[in-house]
């Protein structure tokens, strides 16, 4: 359980920490870059990419270990793009250009050189101390959610949610998933719906806190599927070849009220559906 709860906050704490020891630094200015439709631009950072986000979708964005992969998907679109890398943060302002050999191919943001330690301020304890919080609040509060059904079907792709943890704003769901089919499996972010159902036979509240199987989920009529946003989500592995297994995590920006029904849904084929 231990190591279950680790890997649920492993990068949320990491990316806080990130982003506390960034206070203080210079305003960014961003830096133009420019795309052009059907061609890759690429961002190098010689260090792992945290995290990066984009104000559209008109722009496709693709992180990789060190890089960031650019693909427009709409001509005339511009937006800006934020990276997080392990030490720095970067801004940039996207544009398409009609003209291929006006594009960025690659930007390349080299390390700076390493700075003379300044004297101790003691804000690295600061940061420590305040990442020791959150992940103390993170293992106290977190929430073991069981199967209602111990069997688990054979030969196929299986979503198992291992815990959940809460806060005034957001749901955090930590999930393994399986690959027991004959081919590679690709496991991409999940859509996640709050399943509103008109009549049931279930006492939803006597489930909480437990995954429900497909044959529980029949007792569950005139459902309405409500979209949750999903800000950010991380998997350990996203490719599975058969026999394998990974870890994944889930953000989801809405506090719910309990008993809820949540369901996230990788494919037509491959849910899981828990109640809170």
């Amino acid at each position: 359980m231990k190591r279950s709860l680790f890997f649920l906050f492993f990068i949320w704490a990491t990316c806080v920490a990130s982003a506390f020891s960034q206070v203080g630094a210079p305003t960014l200015s961003p830096v133009h870059v420019a795309t052009a439709l059907n061609h890759l631009t690429v961002l190098e950072f010689h260090e792992p990419v945290m995290m990066a986000a984009a104000g559209s979708s008109d722009f496709q964005i693709e992180r990789q270990e060190d890089k960031v992969f650019i693909k427009p998907t709409k001509s005339g679109a511009s937006t800006d793009l934020f990276v997080w890398t392990a030490s720095r943060r970067f801004a940039y302002e996207l544009e398409t250009t009609p003209e291929v050999k006006n594009m960025n191919v690659s930007v390349d943001n080299p390390l700076p050189p390493a700075p003379v330690a300044p004297a101790s301020s003691g804000f690295s304890a600061n940061v420590e101390e305040l990442a020791d919080m959150m992940l103390t609040r993170a293992f106290l509060g977190a929430v073991d959610i069981a199967p209602a059904n111990a069997r688990a079907p054979k030969s196929q792709v299986r979503v198992r949610i291992q815990q959940v943890f809460r806060t005034k704003t957001s749901i955090y769901v930590h999930y393994s998933i399986e690959n027991d089919g004959r081919s590679a499996y690709h496991v991409t972010t999940p859509d996640v719906f709050e399943l509103q159902a008109g009549h049931s036979t279930l006492s939803l509240p006597s489930f909480a806190h437990k995954q429900l199987d497909p044959r529980l989920l029949e007792n569950l009529s005139d459902i309405h599927c409500v979209s949750l946003p999903v800000p950010h989500a991380e998997a350990a592995s996203e490719d599975l070849a058969p026999g394998e297994s990974t870890g994944g995590v889930v953000a989801i920006r809405q506090n719910l009220s309990s008993p809820s029904v949540v369901q996230l849904v990788f494919d037509s084929q491959v849910k899981a559906t828990f109640v809170l």
